[in-house]
C-alpha cells in the first residue's frame, strides 16, 4: 500500500494563520511627503543664509560708494578754492611793502610801452623800440654811496612818460612809491641778487606831448621807504 504524499492545498486555518503573519512582517509606509518637505525647508533656508551673507559682505562697499559720490556731487561752494600762487620770481611782502623781483645781471626788465632795461654791478642800461642800442647810466655808488642815492631815465612814448630809477642809499630800500595828481601807485623793485642796496623801479606816468617844454617831475612824486616805513629819497616836485 503507498502513501500519498504529493502536495496538498492547506486547509483554512493554515490561510487564516499565514495571513496574519503576513499583515504583522509587512515593511512600514515610505515617508515620502515629509522627505520632500524637509528639502524643501533646507534649501529656502541655504538661500535666506546665502542673501544675509551678500547683503552684509556689500552694505560697507554700498556706503563707501555713496560716501564718495555724495562728495564728488557736492557744491563746489562748498569747497574752498586755494588762492592763486604767484610767480616765483615775484615775492609780495608784507606792511605795505613793494613787491619784489630778483634778477641776474643783464637779464631784460620790461617797463612798459616797449622800454626795457637791464642791470649791471654798477650801472642799469635803458632802451626802447627806437633805439638800436641801451642807454647806460653809470657807475653808482654802489658799495658807498654818496649825497644823491636816485637816478633815473625817461622815455616819452605816445602811450605815456616811461620812467626807470635806481637807488643806491646806505639803508636797503622796502618801498618805493610815485604820486601823480594826488594818487599814490605802488612800484615794484627790482635787483641783483646779494645787492639790497642797489635797487631799480619802473613806472608810466601820464602821456606828454612830443615838444613838452615843463619840468621833468613838475607833477609826479617819486619816494624811498626803509622797512620801518622812513622816508629815505625823494624825487618830482617836492610841493605834491
Amino acid at each position: 500500500m503507498k502513501t500519498d504524499i504529493s502536495p496538498q492545498p492547506p486547509v483554512p486555518e493554515l490561510w487564516q494563520v499565514l495571513d496574519e503573519a503576513s499583515r504583522e512582517c509587512a515593511p512600514t509606509v515610505f515617508p515620502r511627503e515629509r522627505i520632500v518637505s524637509r528639502a524643501r525647508i533646507i534649501r529656502r533656508r541655504r538661500r535666506l543664509a546665502v542673501i544675509v551673507l551678500a547683503v552684509a559682505l556689500l552694505t560697507p562697499l554700498a556706503g563707501e560708494l555713496a560716501f564718495k559720490t555724495h562728495a564728488t556731487d557736492a557744491p563746489a561752494a562748498t569747497r574752498p578754492t586755494p588762492p592763486p600762487a604767484l610767480p616765483s620770481v615775484f615775492r609780495k611782502t608784507v606792511d605795505d611793502r613793494s613787491p619784489v623781483r630778483v634778477v641776474r645781471p643783464g637779464d631784460r626788465v620790461e617797463a612798459g610801452l616797449g622800454v626795457w632795461y637791464t642791470l649791471k654791478k654798477r650801472e642799469y642800461c635803458t632802451a626802447d623800440p627806437d633805439e638800436e642800442d641801451p642807454v647806460c647810466v653809470g657807475p653808482l655808488d654802489v658799495d658807498q654811496p654818496g649825497t644823491v642815492p636816485l637816478t633815473f631815465n625817461q622815455h616819452n612814448r605816445k602811450g605815456g612818460l616811461v620812467h626807470i630809477l635806481a637807488y643806491t642809499g646806505e639803508t636797503p630800500a622796502a618801498r618805493i612809491t610815485m604820486t601823480e595828481d594826488g594818487r599814490t601807485t605802488e612800484l615794484p623793485i627790482v635787483r641783483l641778487a646779494g645787492r639790497p642796496a642797489f635797487v631799480s623801479t619802473y613806472a608810466v606816468s601820464s602821456p606828454r606831448s612830443a615838444n613838452h617844454s615843463g619840468a621833468l617831475f613838475d607833477d609826479l612824486l617819486f619816494r624811498v621807504y626803509d622797512s620801518d616805513g622812513k622816508e629815505l629819497a625823494k624825487l618830482g616836485d617836492h610841493a605834491l
